[in-house]
């Protein structure tokens, strides 16, 4: 029973280093995914300092990027392009697997106005490979209201 006892113990704690290696590689394409976003972003002149981003959902399958940005009243379609060629370009350059983005557009004289919107990855990379024009792209994303 000791022996027994003792090699479950030991695969444990190897499936314990395992998984820990595994997240910490996770965080790790976070943090270069995020930052290939924000230089994508400055590309676009963007401001980066009203900027706010998260991902959401578990493993590294079936994820979802939030995006906010700062818009004004006459270019937030401008805007929201700018959001997802960044986030399109960041998915191409780190491999993680976003199954879909969403980009939030603040106007900035109305603090309750936003335009919200939504595309899956899909459609992303055929905008990356050119595909889809900005403008079929922008007739593809679903709008919220």
């Amino acid at each position: 029973m000791k022996q027994l006892s003792k090699s479950s113990g030991k695969s444990s704690l190897i499936f314990a280093v395992i998984l820990l290696a595994f997240s910490v590689s996770v965080a790790k394409a976070n943090v270069l995914f995020f930052l290939q976003v924000m230089r994508n972003l400055q590309h676009y002149r963007v401001s980066g300092d009203q900027v706010s981003f998260d991902l959401e959902g578990r493993g590294t399958d079936n994820l979802t990027f939030n995006l906010t940005l700062p818009s004004r009243r006459n270019n937030y379609e401008e805007v929201l392009m700018a959001g997802y060629l960044s986030a399109a370009y960041a998915i191409d350059r780190t491999g993680l697997k976003i199954k879909t983005v969403n980009v939030i557009a603040l106007v900035s004289n109305d603090n309750n106005r936003m335009i919200a919107t939504s595309a899956k990855a899909p459609d992303l990379a055929k905008l990356v490979s050119k595909e889809l024009s900005p403008h079929e792209f922008l007739g593809l994303i679903k709008r919220f209201k």
